[in-house]
C-alpha cells in the first residue's frame, strides 16, 4: 500500500480536528472532561504514529524496487558487455579460421603442384 505525505498530513489534520471537536462539550471545571481529553490525545498520538510508520514502511519499499531495479540495470549492461565481447571474440575467431583456411588452400595447391612433378620425374 502507498501511503504519500499528502495522505500522512491529511489524516494527521483530521486528528488534530477530531481532537479539537470532541474537547469542545468539555469544561476545565468538568473533572470528567480531563480524562477524556486525554484518552482523545492518547488515540490521536496512535493514529498519527501508525500513519508515520505506514509512510516510512512505504518508502523503504520505494527505495528497496529503485534499489533493485538499478541492480537489474547494471546486471543488464554487464550482459549487454559480454555479449558485445563474445561477438567480437566470434568475429576474430571467424576471421583466423579464414585465414587459416586460406593458408590450406595454399597448401594443397603447393602439395598438388609437387604430386605433378614427382609424376613427371618418373
Amino acid at each position: 500500500m502507498n501511503v504519500g505525505p499528502l495522505k500522512v498530513a491529511i489524516i494527521s489534520v483530521a486528528a488534530v480536528v477530531a481532537i479539537g471537536i470532541l474537547t469542545i462539550p468539555f469544561d476545565k471545571e468538568n473533572s470528567n472532561g480531563g480524562a477524556f481529553v486525554w484518552v482523545a490525545l492518547f488515540a490521536a498520538t496512535a493514529v498519527s504514529l501508525v500513519a508515520g510508520f505506514r509512510y516510512l514502511t512505504a518508502r523503504k519499499q520505494a527505495q528497496l524496487q529503485l534499489t533493485s531495479s538499478e541492480q537489474y540495470r547494471a546486471l543488464a549492461e554487464e550482459y549487454r558487455r559480454l555479449s558485445d565481447l563474445a561477438i567480437t571474440a566470434q568475429e576474430h575467431a571467424d576471421l583466423k579460421m579464414g585465414e587459416i583456411s586460406a593458408q590450406l588452400d595454399h597448401v594443397r595447391t603447393q602439395i598438388d603442384s609437387l604430386q605433378k612433378i614427382l609424376r613427371d620425374v618418373e
